[in-house]
């Protein structure tokens, strides 16, 4: 408990922030989540700061007191279990928004997937006791064929974003993430240049295969929304990016739309 107390004071400080303005986020998003917040601060003039790490830990920080109103998972699970910890006088709420994709990113070395997954040293995926992209990704290798010469191979980071560094500096030469860490062209063209640049080395190192979803269980991308009396402003935010308009965004970012 203390610990996670002194991991929030430190994400506060470091954000420069007030805990009004902060929302909750998988590390999927970590690439095009602020884009859209950056539209958002565009068309609204209000500044929103996410703070990202994977579901697993978002959601057990807020169940320990994080001050976040709303929370964008990878997993409904975890917003489930929220919801359920509400009392009927917080009228908490979750909702779908998406559903997430894995895809496979393999070296130039090897012609096809199955090429990679058998001949590769390191296959790097999330920590699937809290990712659930790691979680889809074990599911997928564990139905493979090949299963007991992959398992020696997996190589687990915190969170699927940390996942991209580990092909983009060679520590694996295989590794499943999920979509929205490599969207679509016409949105890297609004990512950071120093973005941009990691996903262009690794399209230069490798190539990208979505996994056909029926080797993988669903990945319902869910928000979590606790409303608060200070926080007005976030639950403008969560309407906004849930409206029609921004179907287009949730596409190019990977995600199949649900529909409202």
């Amino acid at each position: 408990m203390r610990g996670l107390k002194l991991i929030f004071a430190c994400v506060l400080v470091s954000c420069h922030v007030s805990a009004s303005q902060l929302i909750a986020a998988a590390s999927d998003l970590r690439l095009v989540l602020p884009v859209l917040l950056q539209q958002y601060l565009a068309e609204t003039g209000v500044s929103i700061e996410p703070v990202f790490a994977s579901s697993g830990k978002l959601s057990q920080q807020i169940q320990h007191g994080a001050p976040f109103s709303l929370f964008l998972a990878a997993d409904s699970l975890y917003t489930n279990n929220l919801l359920q910890q509400c009392s009927p006088k917080q009228h908490c709420q979750t909702g779908f928004y998406g559903q997430g994709q894995l895809v496979i990113w393999y070296h130039h070395r090897f012609q096809t997937a199955e090429q990679a997954l058998k001949h590769s040293q390191h296959i790097a995926i999330a920590d699937p006791n809290h990712a659930p992209y790691g979680k889809a990704a074990l599911a997928y290798l564990q139905q493979h064929a090949l299963w007991p010469e992959l398992e020696a191979k997996i190589r687990r980071s915190d969170n699927a974003a940390l996942v991209l560094h580990m092909l983009s500096t060679g520590q694996a030469e295989v590794g499943l993430i999920g979509h929205a860490l490599m969207p679509e062209a016409r949105l890297q063209q609004l990512l950071p240049q120093s973005q941009q640049q990691q996903l262009q080395l690794l399209q230069k190192l490798g190539r990208t295969e979505v996994v056909p979803a029926q080797f993988y269980p669903p990945i319902r991308h869910s928000w979590f929304y606790r409303p608060e009396t200070k926080q007005p402003e976030i639950k403008d935010f969560l309407q906004w990016i849930l409206a029609p308009q921004q179907q287009q965004f949730w596409t190019d970012a990977g995600f199949k739309v649900e529909h409202h």
